[in-house]
């Protein structure tokens, strides 16, 4: 059992998530301050007697039969025991008692409802954070891919958009400023005439270690037992390049290569052989 609602300054126990103490809302309905009905006329044995309750536990019953977690009424014996019913019964409760507790009941369930969903977001937020964390090292994924991650985490949990538009990815010294652009390998290749397919272009990349293969689980056609494979830049890599996250699938990455050292990187992979480091 844990406490969850707290209705005049006394704390209604809950149990197994889905019921509440009617002994413990009697107790709150008793020292409502505008209540004026005598404590016995509140009793739970009277509310549960009621002809209007045996009807809605009898419906409630139909409804969940089959399933022992959200049957309408538990009874526990013993000291700290009592009357435990669903939301439905609590609701039903309430109302008899008199509308003014009704309401309070209502919004105290729908502000605790509030609070559970802020945990929620918070837990959202913190895994969030923490696989992105692991993306970014694991991936190198480049400060513009990051910044787009961040912006999809913070309108999934409903944050308001605190993120900046842009993202510097070029390292401090580069000296085609903060913009610094970008090219597709393949468009190196071609805007280049270099006469190596984009595929043996990526292996001799790789030989040098600026690229890896990685891969990821897939359900394709294409796949290789489950796994689909793509190019990453590695940190050797990243004084040629950033990784962009995959228009295709945001669980890859898209190698992009800065057409300022595309000259360097053109030599390295045209002059590598296969060994060479």
């Amino acid at each position: 059992m844990s406490q969850l609602l707290v209705i005049d300054g006394v704390s209604v126990r809950q149990y197994s998530e889905t019921h509440f103490c009617l002994n413990d809302l009697q107790k709150a309905a008793v020292s409502a301050d505008a209540e004026k009905r005598s404590p016995r006329s509140m009793e739970v044995y009277e509310f549960m007697r009621r002809p209007e309750t045996l009807a809605l536990v009898e419906l409630l019953e139909k409804e969940t039969t089959g399933n022992s977690r959200i049957i309408p009424v538990i009874t526990i014996a013993g000291r700290n025991g009592g009357t435990f019913v669903c939301k439905e019964l609590v609701y039903a409760y309430a109302m008899w008692i008199s509308a003014a507790f009704h309401l309070k009941v209502i919004r105290t369930f729908d502000a605790v409802s509030t609070q559970s969903g802020s945990h929620s977001a918070h837990d959202m937020m913190q895994a969030g954070v923490t696989l992105l964390g692991f993306m970014r090292k694991e991936l190198n994924l480049s400060n513009s891919s990051v910044l787009g991650a961040c912006q999809k985490l913070q309108a999934a949990v409903g944050l308001p958009n605190l993120a900046p538009q842009y993202a510097i990815d070029a390292p401090t010294d580069a000296v085609d400023g903060s913009s610094r652009p970008t090219a597709s390998l393949t468009t190196l290749l071609r805007e280049n005439e270099i006469a190596v397919t984009t595929s043996e272009a990526y292996k001799r990349l790789q030989q040098l270690g600026i690229v890896e293969r990685l891969s990821r689980p897939s359900t394709s056609k294409n796949a290789i037992n489950g796994r689909k494979e793509f190019w990453s830049i590695t940190s050797k890599g990243l004084r040629f390049g950033k990784n962009m996250t995959s228009p295709g699938n945001p669980r890859e990455t898209q190698p992009h290569f800065y057409t300022s050292t595309k000259t360097e990187l053109i030599r390295l992979m045209i002059t590598s052989t296969k060994g060479e480091q």
